[in-house]
């Protein structure tokens, strides 16, 4: 099952949610056909909640439909990939000014725990594992967004970007795990600090990292 998910409590958010995490880190590729009867069986839910999660995934841009083919996983267009970039570099510096939740004893934990994972991978670099890290911050950054319209446009703009970026981090391999660590390192300071103006910058930072990278 994927996720491991169970099946009593799937829904179609669930569903969505699994798909567009599987299609951010290249779990599954561009090119990919997405078959209803088939995720449904997966998922052990009928077509409908499948349906549902695919139409939402492609509100993304991550999918679309094709007659006589079905769903496809698309190709990152390097246009839009560059606009959301520019986009995320501007949503970054408003992470510290629009309301942002405290940052709390669990926050600290967690990103504790993806630093040290971090500093690993510069002894031995996994990218299946830097590609699980790097998504996680992602979603741990989200809850310090207090704004709701604000997080979902941070949201949705990194679900945009990521295949993008995962390819290239694929690419480069191991001399990006130091780069990692040091953002990782900076951040959990700010964190430490309850500092979340400090969180957006190092965060706009690493987008601009980012966008030399895969846009350059």
């Amino acid at each position: 099952m994927p996720n491991d998910i169970p099946i009593a409590r799937i829904s179609p958010a669930d569903i969505y949610a699994d798909l567009r995490d599987r299609i951010c880190l290249l779990d599954i590729p561009p090119g990919a056909v997405l078959r209803e009867a088939e995720l449904a069986a997966q998922y052990g839910v009928s077509r409908t909640p499948v349906r549902e999660a695919i139409q939402q995934v492609a509100s993304l841009g991550l999918v679309e439909s094709r007659n006589g083919v079905g769903t496809i996983v698309t190709e990152p267009d390097p246009v839009l990939i560059r606009q959301a970039y520019e986009m995320r570099l501007k949503v970054a510096e408003l992470i510290g000014a629009m309301a942002p939740n405290g940052i709390d004893a669990e926050h600290l934990a967690e990103m504790e725990a993806h630093t040290a994972r971090a500093q690993e991978l510069t002894n031995r670099f996994d990218v299946t594992t830097f590609l699980a890290i790097n998504h996680e911050v992602h979603f741990l950054i989200a809850r310090i967004i207090g704004n709701v319209a604000l997080r979902e446009m941070w949201d949705r703009l990194y679900f945009q970007t990521a295949r993008a970026w995962y390819t290239t981090a694929r690419e480069l391999g191991a001399p990006i795990a130091e780069d990692f660590v040091r953002e990782l390192d900076a951040t959990l300071d700010a964190m430490r600090r309850g500092d979340a103006t400090a969180v957006g910058y190092i965060q706009r930072n690493y987008i601009a990292y980012a966008i030399r990278h895969v846009c350059d």
